[in-house]
């Protein structure tokens, strides 16, 4: 079953995040069992919601591909983070 991921990063910067997302790649290399990302910043709050197959091919991701490249760019600290099971996952593609 479908996993979703729900973050909140306090004090993370736009460029710290682009910096990251450059680093890791995860748009360009996508990592096993990752089915959706967004991000949004406001009131220096990054947030992001995330859909993986399951919770444990996200955590194999965070701990080969996420950790590696906070620790690569100095970036300290960690989001706060809420996992559940998906009760549904609707796929539009409006592009």
């Amino acid at each position: 079953m479908a996993t979703v991921i729900m973050q909140k990063w306090d004090g993370i910067t736009p460029d710290q995040y682009d910096a990251l997302r450059e680093t890791v790649g995860w748009d360009r290399d996508v990592p096993a069992g990752m089915r959706f990302h967004v991000a949004s910043f406001g009131d220096g709050v990054l947030r992001m919601t995330d859909v993986w197959d399951s919770e444990e091919l996200f955590g194999t991701f965070v701990q080969t591909r996420i950790l590696p490249g906070l620790s690569q760019l100095g970036i300290p600290g960690m989001p706060d983070m809420i996992t559940q099971a998906a009760h549904e996952v609707t796929a539009v593609d409006g592009t």
